[in-house]
């Protein structure tokens, strides 16, 4: 996890792990055990501004998962975060002109939070979608991410930029046994087993004025997030990034070997992978990933199925649908109907 005493996979901010630690005693969870259960000690956490492992963050929400019993406990998370408890970030959100120019600077500087996560924003027409992407191969600590992620989006936002409103909350997750918690704390309809953990919401809602915005305040923040950001090691992109990027464009004309992809990433299949294991990942992770992401976007916009299954590199349906049983439980076919019942 660390190299000549540092992270050398993607880092976290520490003050978030303060957030989910003060959480944790809120619902009697003692510090020190879930410290212990991280590997990190009071030292590692000493400067707020400081990084750690993002492994280690998982690693904390994890332990507050099993030490509460509660498998929607990131619904709870974000609840009541105040402006100031995200330091530069919250204050550049709150100074900014608009929802919008809100959202824009807190995707410019989401690598502050933390190195491998993703937020994107997505515009369909009239329609946005804020999504969330988890950092390397599926763990528990996703789902509560994500949980606590579209929690504090659809919760917190309306508090600070009255006027916004959100149309749907979306999870990746399957459908629990009880979904009614999750409409009662988020106060919107919910879908499970969706292609993205995401927010939906009306394009009109990013032109929404924030009632403190403040273009002097906002400047000295942005900054201040300029030079954290700059701080950062390496401040170039991502290689995971870029690789799932080059996946999706390789997946129809099939090359989504290590040997194929390398070469286009200007490096040889063997550094392609240790690079890839540095970011807590490997390309067969990533290839899974990107397949599922792609095969419910694809059903769920009406894609044939035998055309699908060539899109995402298949060389015969039934490998699709082998596939996609592994990721969802049920074939392609059970998952659309199912889709539009529900819809």
């Amino acid at each position: 996890m660390t190299q000549n005493g540092k992270p050398n996979g993607p880092t976290a901010w520490a003050r978030i792990a303060h957030l989910f630690l003060d959480f944790g005693a809120r619902r009697g969870v003692r510090r020190a055990d879930l410290l212990d259960a991280t590997g990190l000690g009071e030292a590692a956490l000493g400067d707020p501004d400081g990084r750690i492992p993002l492994a280690c963050l998982y690693d904390l929400v994890e332990a507050i998962g099993q030490a509460t019993g509660d498998p929607a406990i990131g619904l709870e998370m974000p609840l009541g975060l105040e402006v100031d408890a995200l330091d530069v970030l919250g204050f550049l959100f709150i100074t900014s002109a608009t929802f919008g120019d809100a959202l824009g600077r807190m995707l410019r500087y989401q690598r502050i939070w933390n190195e491998g996560e993703r937020i994107d924003l997505r515009v369909d027409g009239e329609r946005v979608r804020m999504t969330y992407d988890p950092f390397g191969p599926f763990r528990p600590a996703h789902v509560l991410m994500a949980q606590a992620a579209i929690c504090d989006f659809a919760v917190n936002t309306p508090r600070f930029v009255p006027g916004v409103a959100f149309e749907s909350c979306h999870f990746r997750h399957t459908r629990p046994n009880d979904p009614s918690r999750y409409e009662s704390v988020l106060k919107l309809p919910v879908e499970f087993s969706a292609a993205h953990d995401e927010v939906r919401f009306a394009r009109s809602m990013l032109d929404v004025p924030i009632p403190d915005a403040n273009a002097m305040l906002c400047a000295f923040f942005e900054r201040h997030a300029s030079e954290k950001l700059s701080e950062l090691p390496g401040a170039a992109e991502r290689l995971v990034d870029r690789l799932r990027r080059l996946i999706r464009r390789q997946l129809p004309d099939g090359g989504v070997k290590a040997a194929d992809l390398a070469p286009k990433l200007h490096m040889s299949p063997r550094t392609l992978q240790r690079r890839l294991q540095d970011e807590g990942t490997s390309l067969q992770a990533e290839l899974d990933r990107v397949r599922r992401q792609q095969a419910l976007y694809f059903l769920e916009n009406g894609t044939a199925i035998a055309e699908l299954s060539w899109l995402l590199g298949y060389a015969e349906p039934s490998a699709f649908h082998h596939a996609f049983k592994r990721w969802t439980g049920t074939s392609p076919e059970a998952w659309r109907a199912a889709r539009k019942v529900a819809t």
